[in-house]
């Protein structure tokens, strides 16, 4: 009983991470020209679609994060965990710290999102504070409008693998408890995402808090800088309150390119057998038949 619930548990994530993302394959299904002003992008432009509108000066799609439905499910590892089975190959950091009683996560994200989009993201997430580790079964939930957080990030995109990183988005500076921007395309490597770099900076409520972000990012393998020009690679640099960080190489996601190959290759193998199995009963059919037509 306890794997049957298990399964269904994560069926329903896989369902719920791949409707999540179902705005973004609308537009470009339903548009009709390679023009940014066809009747989806423009309908996306005025209109939240499941939660996501459309930026027509950068051409990106992002989430209305302040009125989305997204902001009932909170965050957990296991959403990260059941993301690559439903085609969301993204690297990602999650970095928890306590302040003011109430246990922090700020995560980021950036990869491909499904076979048509791949993007970036940051959320802001809370909890009351328990002192317990993060875990596969710790929640946390969307953080409330009061402890939202002002983010901006920068997607850039090594295209040609020329190691040149070009600039495809770019977020408004604003309070939010999510900011997030999707391209249209498809990475040359999936896993790692490494073509990806996102830069950005998150305001925290005070210098107090920033220092203990900075102190959970260190964990997360950032590197603290003296200065905030010419970041390098995965590191920060903490200016007062605000964290301004540059992210392309750490991940704490897995490499769940063996388990899917060997999933994909236990399906095959099982599709096979049924395939084996129903050509064989068709077979005994027509030869009982055709028997019993020589026997008439």
């Amino acid at each position: 009983m306890k794997r049957i619930t298990k399964r269904l548990t994560a069926l329903a994530l896989a369902l719920l991470l791949a409707l999540s993302y179902a705005p973004c394959v609308f537009a470009y299904l339903t548009e009709n020209s390679p023009q940014l002003d066809d009747p989806a992008h423009k309908f996306l432009e005025d209109n939240a679609v499941l939660g996501y509108k459309y930026n027509s000066d950068q051409d990106y799609y992002y989430c209305d994060s302040p009125n989305s439905w997204q902001k009932q499910f909170g965050s957990t590892r296991i959403y990260d965990l059941v993301a690559p089975y439903v085609l969301l190959e993204y690297d990602y950091a999650r970095v928890h710290f306590e302040y003011e009683g109430l246990d922090w996560l700020v995560q980021f994200w950036k990869g491909q999102y499904g076979l048509m989009f791949y993007g970036s993201e940051v959320g802001v997430y809370t909890k009351e504070h328990t002192g317990e580790e993060d875990s596969y079964a710790t929640h946390y939930n969307c953080a409330d409008e009061e402890d939202w957080l002002k983010i901006q990030t920068v997607m850039y995109h090594d295209e040609v693998g020329d190691g040149y990183y070009k600039k495809c988005l770019e977020t408004p500076y604003e309070e939010t408890w999510w900011s997030t921007g999707f391209k249209r395309g498809h990475l040359r490597v999936e896993e790692p995402a490494k073509e990806l770099r996102q830069e950005g900076v998150i305001t925290l409520k005070s210098p107090e808090m920033a220092q203990a972000f900075a102190a959970a990012f260190e964990d997360c393998g950032f590197k603290r800088a003296e200065s905030g020009e010419n970041l390098d690679l995965d590191s920060f640099f903490i200016d007062g309150a605000d964290v301004h960080y540059r992210w392309q190489n750490n991940s704490e996601a897995e490499n769940t390119m063996p388990i899917k190959v060997a999933t994909g290759t236990m399906i095959f193998m099982n599709i096979g057998i049924v395939m084996t199995l129903i050509l064989a009963v068709l077979g005994g059919m027509f030869a009982m038949g055709l028997l019993a037509l020589i026997i008439l």
